[in-house]
């Protein structure tokens, strides 16, 4: 019986050695196969564009085909459960947006918990929120902004394409009450604010930053806390005292939760090298500004996330979408 019982250690002993270097080697020889990369838009928009963009370097630098798939729906808590569902192995990725960690503290819901159900790979770019006015308006700076607002609460009236909750947050910081007017989409929000139907407009410079050079609308303030690299001359409303204003939007790549170190690591230092390429550079130009981060970095961006927004849901219950 012992030696029964010696033999089937060994032999188990063996299969261990050799699973964990089955194991071992399919991490080290990651990609063997094409990679899913999960877009929760719809093809065509701006999002879309840039993860296209990216995903064609990421096949350069990886060697390995990387599939684009667009699952919109549900601000896009469809495109983030698919991911969160998928078998942490590498070949499922997600390329996100802020709003994962908007929906999982206000809804729609259900919403994954982007801490809990997903890995951080890097952060892709970043893009600040700004406001402009039309070219008739009398407010051109934050400190005017406030001025305005606080002189005739709700006089002052701001268009965007369903910024609700950086509205929301602006309002709380500075200590104003302005008047939201949410539109489907960027274009009729700009459009109304060069009519004078709307006195502001929020967006992100992409956006905006044609028509400062058309003289139809100015740029009013930034949104960031660090001016904007684009737009030096226009003020922040860091700079004219409200600290608590910090408004980015960013894009990143996500795995499935528990995917292996070394994958991670991989896709990593392989998004490093695709977003130092000249072709997804250029964007800075525009407005988007590309920029790579550690796996810990953009971590560390989802829990400053979640504070900010955990934070105002507390202030502004309202904006909270029933369960």
């Amino acid at each position: 019986m012992r030696l029964k019982l010696r033999t089937l250690n060994v032999a188990i002993g063996v299969f261990c050695v050799g699973f964990s270097a089955l194991a071992s080697g399919a991490e080290t020889d990651y990609p063997s196969r094409p990679i899913r990369l999960i877009v929760p838009y719809a093809p065509g928009g701006s999002t879309d564009q840039v993860a296209r963009q990216y995903a064609e370097l990421l096949r350069r630098e990886l060697k390995q085909t990387v599939l684009i798939e667009n699952k919109p729906g549900a601000s896009t808590n469809i495109g983030n459960k698919m991911v969160a569902d998928a078998e942490a192995d590498g070949y499922t990725l997600l390329y996100a947006t802020g709003q994962v960690v908007q929906s999982f503290v206000f809804g729609p819901f259900p919403a994954i918990d982007p801490k809990a159900a997903l890995e951080p790979v890097s952060l892709i770019l970043t893009s600040p929120q700004m406001i402009a006015a039309g070219k008739d308006q009398k407010i051109s700076s934050p400190e005017e902004l406030i001025a305005a607002a606080k002189a005739n609460p709700k006089g002052v009236s701001i268009a965007t394409a369903g910024l609700q909750l950086y509205v929301s947050v602006l309002q709380s910081g500075a200590g104003i009450e302005l008047l939201h007017v949410p539109y489907k989409g960027g274009a009729p929000a700009v459009t109304d604010t060069i009519g004078g139907r709307t006195s502001l407009v929020m967006g992100q410079p992409p956006v905006l930053m044609p028509f400062f050079k058309k003289g139809l609308l100015k740029p009013v303030a930034m949104l960031s806390k660090e001016p904007f690299a684009g737009l030096p001359d226009v003020r922040t409303f860091a700079q004219a005292g409200v600290s608590n204003v910090n408004l980015v939007t960013w894009n990143a790549v996500f795995a499935p939760k528990g995917t292996p170190a070394s994958v991670i690591k991989r896709l990593s230092q392989a998004t490093q090298v695709a977003l130092a390429d000249p072709a997804l550079q250029k964007l800075s130009s525009e407005g988007l500004m590309v920029q790579a981060s550690t796996p810990a970095q953009l971590a560390e961006r989802v829990d400053s996330e979640l504070e900010l927004w955990k934070g105002q849901a507390k202030r502004s219950p309202e904006l909270m979408q029933s369960r």
